[in-house]
């Protein structure tokens, strides 16, 4: 593993880990209990555990959702500041058009 797979790991750990924090705490802080909230977004309690303790493969639509339902919007959640935290490096820049695996030409919009 490189040592930018490494620090992409590590803050996709974090951040996973301080957006279940926030589900947890706005969770409690409206008395809650996962049960319920589970029956409230139809996802099941075993996600909610799974979400509120971190894991950062977690489906994206489903943690979402959750939060949604506790209210909270996308600008209440970890590194949406409304700009991009710290970039390392500036993005490449891309090709119009991209050749794929099967030889045939995609088009970048």
């Amino acid at each position: 593993m490189s040592n930018d797979d490494s620090t992409v790991d590590h803050r996709a750990l974090a951040t996973a880990s301080a957006f279940g924090s926030m589900i947890r705490n706005r969770r409690k802080a409206l008395n809650m209990r996962q049960d319920q909230l589970a029956m409230a977004t139809g996802v099941g309690r075993r996600f909610l555990i799974e979400l509120e303790a971190g894991k950062p493969s977690c489906q994206l639509g489903r943690s979402l959702l959750v939060a949604e339902t506790l209210g909270l919007r996308p600008a209440d959640l970890p590194g949406s500041g409304g700009r991009p935290q710290a970039a390392t490096a500036e993005l490449p820049d891309l090709p119009e058009e991209q050749e794929e695996p099967d030889g045939r030409s995609a088009r970048i919009l």
